[in-house]
């Protein structure tokens, strides 16, 4: 979601075939546990989480907003697979909306805010969490106001918290107005390093983005890649669990990013941390997106859809791009944000 909205090189494309869901031959992806995603609820009027097995089977609903609550999305497994992170929006829609992260046990129980406590006065809302490998901390964004009458606010960042929602820490973005925002937080295995994609809101041009790493504690921001400018506000990186690679989209961080967006095209790539090895991964029709590696570092799952809009399933696919694999087959129910639970 777009901070300034709410609170808060050429692509080929080919037919690539794509086996459904149910039809078995994952090659051994059951090992790393459960697929978790986002997606509408049509008799709730709802956002709400679901998990299911990598093939698509036992297909569970895991969250329900309760009134005045909606849109739970961007899910994160803790390391340890006992908690899911997540994103909730308050008085969607209303003067007062905000958003918050949450946290939920596997089989929906145990909902607790981490955020709202500690976002007052300008904090105007917290989203995107990301566990750190030791399961001890948790990185996420937060925008802080007061929000102009038109634009973006002040700082969109980077923060660090404890598991528990104290000791709150800022990592990027410490010049208000700065013309750039930042999303889409992710660690490196060993916990010393957070990679995430920086695009302009003020700045021009509008949407440029690149992504970068910073350290955990804070300082030595380091670029890794800029994104071609015809695909705006595109990164959205994830760290591999062996920490050679970082796999990310072409497609709009935000969802849609205007006119200068392609409708379809976006691809899934990787990159060492260096901003060495660039590797396309996908040549799919319509777009992959939202990408997210295996525990095993095997598997990746992502989004996928026809073309630009609030349409789309998940999929899995071997680390290579090989073997791709329908886990939901509801488009019109707009599954996306998929992250894959720990190794059991």
């Amino acid at each position: 979601m777009r901070y300034a909205k709410v609170l808060i090189g050429a692509v080929c494309l080919a037919s690539v075939a794509v086996v459904a869901s149910g039809s078995g031959g994952h090659d051994g992806a059951d090992r790393n546990g459960r697929i978790v995603f986002q997606r509408i609820d049509r008799e709730a009027g709802k956002i709400r989480l679901y998990t299911a097995r990598p093939d698509g089977r036992d297909e569970k609903a895991l969250t329900l907003p309760g009134p005045s609550e909606d849109k739970d999305s961007i899910p994160d497994w803790s390391p340890d697979g006992r908690l899911i992170a997540f994103r909730r929006f308050f008085h969607l829609g209303e003067p007062g909306e905000t958003s918050d992260v949450l946290v939920v046990r596997p089989d929906g129980s145990g909902v607790r805010n981490l955020t709202r406590a500690g976002c007052t006065g300008d904090c105007l809302g917290s989203e995107t969490p990301a566990w750190s490998p030791d399961g001890r901390q948790i990185a996420f964004e937060r925008a802080i106001g007061p929000l102009p009458a038109d634009g973006p606010p002040p700082i969109a960042g980077i923060f660090v918290m404890d598991a528990d929602g104290s000791n709150v820490r800022q990592l990027t973005q410490f010049r208000r107005n700065a013309g750039t925002e930042d999303h889409g937080a992710t660690w490196s295995p060993d916990g010393r390093r957070i990679a995430f994609m920086r695009a302009n809101n003020t700045n021009e041009p509008a949407n440029a983005s690149a992504i970068y790493t910073v350290s955990a504690r804070g300082g030595d921001l380091r670029l890794v890649r800029r994104m071609p400018l015809e695909w705006p506000a595109a990164g959205n990186p994830d760290w591999s669990p062996d920490g050679g690679r970082l796999l990310f989209t072409t497609y709009c961080y935000f969802g849609q990013c205007g006119g200068s967006q392609p409708s379809t095209g976006a691809q899934l790539f990787t990159v060492r941390p260096d901003g060495k090895g660039l590797r396309q991964l996908t040549h799919l029709p319509g777009n992959a997106y939202n990408a997210r590696w295996s525990p095993d570092g095997r598997k990746i799952v992502f989004a996928r859809n026809e073309r630009l809009g609030p349409t789309g399933d998940v999929y899995t696919m071997n680390a290579d791009g090989t073997n791709v694999r329908r886990v939901t087959n509801a488009p019109e129910l707009d599954a996306h944000k998929p992250e894959w639970g720990p190794l059991r």
